[in-house]
C-alpha cells in the first residue's frame, strides 16, 4: 500500500455523494521512484514478541498466526524486530481488498448511512476513494473475527496477546507535507480538515474540527476578558455573563456543526453499522423479532452491577485526593499565611505546595484511568462505541476529581473558612507552634490557585505529551543503538547459516522502510479521545473560574494554536497510525460539555456573589437564591438559543433533506409508472375475458429503471494488481527460497539464541540453526 498523497491515485471524497454535494478531490502530488517504491505496499503490520515465552510456544504461536493469516488469503512477509520481536507485514490482495470496500458501501446504503444504491453484486471491486477507506476496509479484514469476515487476529486479546502492536504504516511524506501546510496556516479551512479526514478518519478530523472551531471562539472571551483585566475590577458581573452565555452559544453552535460534517463526510448515523468487540463475552442468543438476526446477549443488570463498583472508586479517589489537598492547604497555610512576612525574599517556597500538586496530579490522573480502563473492560461492552462511552465517562468524573475539585476547595471551604477550619484540622504538635490568631487567609489565594493548575497545568500537559515521549524515545534509540553493536559482534560469533544471516540483516534497498515500522512497532496507539478530554478539562476551567482570571481565554488561545499543531506532531512522529474508524460527532464529550456548561453557570453566578464585594457579609440564603435565579437564565438562554439557531437552521441539513425527498419522489414515480402499466394490462385482461398472464421476471434494463440510481457508476471489472518491480521482490523473491512460516521460525530461533548468549555468559555458540 502507498502512502497516500504520495502519487499513487487522486482521492475523491463523499462516497455516494448526492446530486447536490460535489465530491472533493485530494490530489496529491506525484513522488519520487525511490519514495514510490520505499513501502512495498505493506498494508498492515504486527508486531510478535516472544520474550517472554518458551522457544517451542513461539515457533508453534507464530505457526498458527501465519497460518490464519494465509488461509484468509492475505499474503505474508516476516522480518526481525527490535529485541526479541518479528514484524509479520501483511499485504491484501488488491480484488480482495477492493471487494472489502464494495461490501462496506453497500452495507452503509443498506443501514441508511447513504442514500444511493452502488452498482455491482457480491463480485464487485472498487478503489477506495480515501485513504481512510482503505486502511479501514485492511483493518476488518485483519482484525475481525473470521464470523464478520476478516482473519481474527486483535492483539493483546486471547491467543494473540503476544501480539502487542498492530497497525497500519504511517504516510510520511503526506504527513509531512500537511504538517507543514497546517504549521504555516492560522486558521484551517475545510479543505484542511477533509485532508486530515482522508489519512486518519473522521474520529480523528473531528477532535481537529472541534479545537479549531473551539479555538476561534475563544477569540470573543480573550478580548473581552483582556479588557476587563486592564479596565475593570476582580469577578465582574459582566464578564462572568459574558463567560455564560458564551459557552451555552458554543456548545449549541458545535452540536449542529457536527451534525453538517456528519453529512459532509457521509458518517450521519453510522454508529448503527458497529460490530460486537471480541472482548465481549455473551451468555445467551437471541433472535431479532423484526430482522430475524440472532443476537447475542449479556443481561443489563449483570453490566449494571459491575457498572456500579465504579462509585466507591470514584468516591475513594475523590477522599484520598480531598486528603491530600488538605495536607497541601495546611502546608500552604503555615508557609504564606503564618510565615509569609518572614518569606517575602522566598517568594517561590510559598508556591512551592501548589507546584507540587500542579507537577503530580496529571500523573496521578493518568494512574486512576488506568484503574477505570479495567473497570470498563469488566463491564463487558457490546460495541466499541459503548465501551468508549463508559470510559469517557470514567475519564471524564476522574479529570472532574483532579483538575476542578482542588478550586472548588479553594474557592468554597478554604478561602471562606479557612481560618476555622485550618486550626481544626492541624495536627496538635503544629498547633503547639502555631496561634490560631496567627491565621489570615487572602483572598486573593483563589486567583493564585486557578493560575497555577489551569494556566500551569497545560504546561504540564505539553511536557508529559511531547516532551517526556521525545526524550524517553531518544534514550531507547541510543539504548539500542547499543544494543545492536552488540548483537552485530554477537552474530559474527554465532555460527548462523548464510540465509538466516540475511533474514538478521536488513537488505539496503529495505533498511529505509523497516527502520521506520520497527519505530512505529514502539510507538504508543493513539487515542483521540484523551485529547478530546483535555479540551474539555480545559473548557470546564474557563466555564466554572474564568471570571475569576480574566486572562484565562487569552492563555487557552494561544495554547490551543500550538496544541492543535503540536497534537498533530505527536500524532505522525510519537504514535502509531489510528485505525480510521467512522464516527459522527467527538462522541461523549458533548454531553461533558453541556454539563461544564450549566455548572459553570452556577460556580461564576456564587463566585461572583462571594468575592465580588465585602465576603464578610455574604449570607447563605442569599447565595442560594442567586444560584438559582442563575440556572432559570441558563435554561432560558439556552431554549432561547436553541431556537434562534434552529430557525437558522442548516444549509446541510436542507440539501441533505431535499436529496432525501428527490430520491424518494424518483422512486414513487417509477413504482406508480409500473403499477399504472399493470394496472391498465390487468383491465384489458378483464375486458377481453383472456386468462391473465403470470408476471414475468424484469429484465436488467427494466431493474434500473424501476430502481434508478443517483451516484456516478463505479466500475464492476475486476481491478488489476497494482505491483511495483521492487514490491513484488519483496513479497516473492524470500519465498522462492523459503516459506515465511518457516522464514520466521529461524527468525525466533536465531532471536532466542542471541537473548540467551546476551543473558548468560558461556551460552553454546556453536550452534547451528
Amino acid at each position: 500500500m502507498l502512502p497516500y498523497g504520495l502519487g499513487r491515485k487522486s482521492y475523491c471524497g463523499n462516497t455516494g455523494a448526492v446530486p447536490w454535494q460535489q465530491a472533493k478531490c485530494y490530489a496529491y502530488s506525484s513522488q519520487s521512484d525511490t519514495e514510490k517504491d520505499e513501502d512495498f505496499e505493506v498494508d498492515w503490520v504486527l508486531l510478535y514478541d516472544f520474550k517472554d515465552i518458551e522457544l517451542h510456544h513461539a515457533i508453534d504461536e507464530y505457526h498458527t498466526l501465519i497460518r490464519d493469516i494465509e488461509a484468509f488469503g492475505l499474503e505474508t512477509e516476516v522480518r526481525h524486530g527490535y529485541g526479541t520481536a518479528v514484524l509479520v507485514l501483511v499485504r491484501i490482495p488488491r480484488n480482495k481488498l477492493g471487494n472489502e470496500v464494495y461490501r462496506s458501501r453497500v452495507k452503509d446504503w443498506l443501514f441508511g448511512i447513504v442514500h444511493v444504491r452502488p452498482l455491482g453484486d457480491s463480485s464487485t471491486v472498487v478503489d477506495a476513494e480515501t485513504p481512510s477507506e482503505e486502511i479501514r476496509s485492511i483493518f476488518h479484514l485483519v482484525t475481525w473475527t473470521k464470523e464478520q469476515g476478516g482473519a481474527g487476529v486483535t492483539a493483546n486479546f486471547g491467543q494473540w496477546e503476544h501480539i502487542t502492536a498492530s497497525f497500519a504504516p504511517h504516510a510520511w511524506s503526506a504527513n509531512k507535507r500537511l504538517l507543514k501546510q497546517l504549521a504555516a496556516k492560522t486558521i484551517l479551512g475545510m479543505d484542511d480538515l477533509d485532508q486530515i479526514k482522508a489519512l486518519f478518519g473522521e474520529k480523528v478530523a473531528f477532535y481537529y474540527a472541534f479545537i479549531q472551531a473551539y479555538s476561534l471562539f475563544l477569540i470573543a472571551p480573550a478580548t473581552c476578558g483582556s479588557l476587563f483585566w486592564l479596565f475593570s475590577t476582580s469577578y465582574s458581573v459582566s464578564f462572568g455573563a459574558l463567560t455564560c452565555i458564551w459557552g451555552i452559544v458554543f456548545v449549541e453552535w458545535w452540536k449542529r456543526r457536527e451534525t453538517d460534517l456528519s453529512i459532509r463526510w457521509n458518517v450521519k448515523g453510522v454508529g448503527a453499522l458497529k460490530v460486537n468487540r471480541v472482548q465481549y463475552k455473551w451468555e445467551r442468543e437471541e433472535v431479532d423479532s423484526v430482522t430475524g438476526e440472532v443476537k447475542k446477549v449479556f443481561p443489563a443488570h449483570k453490566r449494571l452491577i459491575r457498572q456500579l463498583l465504579f462509585l466507591p472508586f470514584a468516591a475513594l479517589a475523590g477522599l484520598a485526593l480531598g486528603g491530600m489537598l488538605v495536607v497541601t492547604f495546611c502546608i500552604e497555610a503555615i508557609i504564606s499565611d503564618v510565615y509569609g512576612s518572614q518569606l517575602e525574599e522566598y517568594w517561590a517556597v510559598q508556591y512551592l505546595p501548589t507546584i507540587i500538586l500542579a507537577i503530580s496530579l496529571p500523573y496521578i490522573t493518568d494512574a486512576l484511568t488506568l484503574v477505570a480502563k479495567r473497570l470498563s473492560e469488566h463491564e463487558n461492552h457490546r460495541t466499541n462505541d459503548e465501551y468508549e462511552l463508559a470510559q469517557v465517562q470514567k475519564a471524564f468524573i476522574l479529570n472532574f476529581v483532579t483538575s476542578f475539585l482542588p478550586l472548588i476547595l479553594t474557592a468554597y471551604i478554604y478561602v471562606p473558612y479557612g481560618s476555622k477550619l485550618l486550626p481544626k484540622l492541624m495536627p496538635n504538635s503544629w498547633q503547639s507552634h502555631i496561634s490560631v490568631s496567627d491565621f489570615r487567609i487572602d483572598t486573593h489565594r483563589l486567583q493564585e490557585e486557578v493560575i497555577s493548575l489551569s494556566m500551569a497545568g497545560q504546561f504540564m500537559n505539553f511536557g508529559e505529551e511531547f516532551v517526556l515521549p521525545y526524550l524517553k524515545r531518544r534514550l531507547s534509540a541510543l539504548h539500542r543503538a547499543y544494543q545492536e553493536s552488540k548483537e552485530a559482534t554477537s552474530l559474527h560469533q554465532r555460527m548462523h547459516s548464510e540465509f538466516t544471516k540475511t533474514l538478521l540483516v536488513d537488505a539496503p534497498q529495505e533498511h529505509s522502510l523497516l527502520s521506520r515500522l520497527r519505530s512505529e512497532a514502539d510507538a504508543e496507539p493513539y487515542d483521540v479521545q484523551e485529547d478530546i478530554m483535555e479540551m474539555c478539562v480545559q473548557f470546564g476551567y474557563l466555564a466554572m473560574f474564568g471570571v475569576v482570571y480574566p486572562l484565562m481565554p487569552l492563555g487557552f488561545l494561544i495554547n490551543n494554536w500550538i496544541e492543535l499543531r503540536g497534537d498533530f506532531f505527536k500524532l505522525i512522529h510519537e504514535c502509531q497510525r489510528p485505525p480510521p474508524i467512522r464516527s459522527d460527532s467527538i462522541g461523549p464529550s458533548v454531553s461533558a460539555l453541556e454539563f461544564l456548561t450549566w455548572l459553570g453557570t452556577l460556580s461564576t453566578a456564587a463566585l461572583v456573589h462571594m468575592y465580588s464585594g465585602d465576603f464578610s457579609q455574604v449570607r447563605l440564603s442569599r447565595l442560594l437564591l442567586t444560584i438559582f435565579l442563575a440556572e432559570q437564565a441558563y435554561l432560558a438562554t439556552k431554549l432561547t438559543v436553541r431556537f434562534m439557531f434552529d430557525k437558522i437552521g442548516s444549509e446541510a441539513v436542507r440539501k441533505e433533506e431535499a436529496s432525501r425527498r428527490l430520491v424518494r419522489k424518483r422512486y414513487l414515480e417509477t413504482f406508480s409508472e409500473e403499477a399504472a402499466g399493470t394496472s391498465r394490462r390487468q383491465r384489458a385482461h378483464t375486458y377481453t375475458g383472456h386468462k391473465r398472464s403470470a408476471p414475468t421476471t424484469p429484465t436488467e434494463a427494466e431493474k434500473r429503471e424501476l430502481f434508478p440510481i443517483y451516484e456516478v457508476e463505479e466500475s464492476v471489472e475486476t481491478r488489476q494488481e497494482y505491483r511495483t518491480e521492487k514490491a513484488e521482490r519483496f513479497w516473492n523473491e524470500r519465498k522462492e527460497t523459503m516459506s515465511t512460516a518457516d522464514a520466521g521460525v529461524r527468525l525466533i530461533v536465531a532471536l532466542k539464541g542471541m537473548q540467551a548468549s546476551n543473558n548468560a555468559e558461556g551460552a553454546d555458540k556453536s550452534k547451528w540453526i
